[in-house]
């Protein structure tokens, strides 16, 4: 049952990497900022986006920050309007 169980486990990873290889090639042309937002919006982790587009996972983060923040001030624009 272990051993079925591991199988599993590596099949769905498997899965998961094939998966994410898809997505990547799908947003090949978009800059590194928009693919960092799209992977972040797909569940990966800082660790796996910076290890996928072979930056850094500070990189990443601050990526993620500036996204939140801009779009904090667009809502802010939309409520004045």
């Amino acid at each position: 049952m272990e051993h079925a169980l591991k199988e599993m486990t590596k099949s769905v990873d498997r899965i998961g990497r094939i998966l994410a290889g898809m997505l990547l090639k799908d947003i090949e042309d978009l800059d590194q900022g928009e693919k960092i937002v799209r992977l972040r919006g797909c569940g990966f982790g800082n660790q796996e986006i910076a290890e996928m587009l072979n930056t850094t996972p500070l990189t990443v983060s601050v990526t993620l920050s500036k996204h939140k923040s801009k779009k904090r001030r667009m809502r802010k624009v939309k409520k004045k309007a």
